[in-house]
Protein backbone atom coordinates (compact mmCIF):
# COMPACT_ATOMS: atom_id res chain seq x y z
CA UNK A 1 0.00 0.00 0.00
CA UNK A 2 1.43 3.17 -0.94
CA UNK A 3 1.32 6.49 1.37
CA UNK A 4 -1.23 8.00 -1.18
CA UNK A 5 -3.62 5.44 -0.24
CA UNK A 6 -3.23 5.64 3.50
CA UNK A 7 -3.66 9.13 3.15
CA UNK A 8 -6.77 8.84 0.92
CA UNK A 9 -8.12 6.00 3.35
CA UNK A 10 -7.42 8.31 6.31
CA UNK A 11 -9.16 11.19 5.15
CA UNK A 12 -12.06 8.89 4.18
CA UNK A 13 -12.30 7.37 7.30
CA UNK A 14 -12.51 10.98 9.16
CA UNK A 15 -15.40 12.23 6.89
CA UNK A 16 -17.03 9.15 7.86
CA UNK A 17 -16.84 9.47 11.40
CA UNK A 18 -18.21 13.55 11.26
CA UNK A 19 -21.30 12.14 9.25
CA UNK A 20 -21.62 9.43 11.55
CA UNK A 21 -21.27 12.34 14.31
CA UNK A 22 -23.65 14.77 12.77
CA UNK A 23 -26.14 11.43 12.58
CA UNK A 24 -26.46 10.77 15.93
CA UNK A 25 -26.21 14.47 17.01
CA UNK A 26 -29.28 14.83 15.17
CA UNK A 27 -31.08 11.93 16.48
CA UNK A 28 -31.19 13.83 19.97
CA UNK A 29 -30.92 10.61 22.06
CA UNK A 30 -27.19 11.80 22.96
CA UNK A 31 -25.10 14.53 24.60
CA UNK A 32 -23.60 15.57 21.11
CA UNK A 33 -24.87 18.22 19.34
CA UNK A 34 -25.46 19.06 15.66
CA UNK A 35 -22.91 20.53 13.51
CA UNK A 36 -25.16 23.81 13.36
CA UNK A 37 -25.29 24.14 16.98
CA UNK A 38 -21.79 23.78 17.25
CA UNK A 39 -20.74 26.34 14.97
CA UNK A 40 -23.41 28.59 16.69
CA UNK A 41 -22.20 28.42 19.39
CA UNK A 42 -18.22 29.08 17.98
CA UNK A 43 -19.07 31.86 16.25
CA UNK A 44 -20.33 34.03 19.37
CA UNK A 45 -16.44 35.48 19.90
CA UNK A 46 -14.79 37.73 17.89
CA UNK A 47 -11.84 35.16 18.58
CA UNK A 48 -13.67 32.10 17.34
CA UNK A 49 -14.94 33.63 13.99
CA UNK A 50 -10.92 34.81 13.27
CA UNK A 51 -10.26 30.93 14.48
CA UNK A 52 -12.69 29.81 11.54
CA UNK A 53 -11.58 32.08 8.79
CA UNK A 54 -7.98 31.28 9.78
CA UNK A 55 -8.82 27.44 9.47
CA UNK A 56 -10.45 28.00 6.35
CA UNK A 57 -7.89 29.78 4.65
CA UNK A 58 -4.94 27.19 5.60
CA UNK A 59 -7.42 24.39 4.26
CA UNK A 60 -7.46 26.21 1.17
CA UNK A 61 -4.08 26.92 0.96
CA UNK A 62 -3.11 23.42 1.51
CA UNK A 63 -5.67 21.68 -0.29
CA UNK A 64 -6.47 23.47 -3.78
CA UNK A 65 -3.42 25.82 -4.19
CA UNK A 66 -0.97 24.22 -6.72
Amino acid sequence: MSSHSVTLALYVFVVQAGIALELLGRTGRTRIPPLGVVFSSVMRTRSARIGIVTAWVWLGLHLFAR
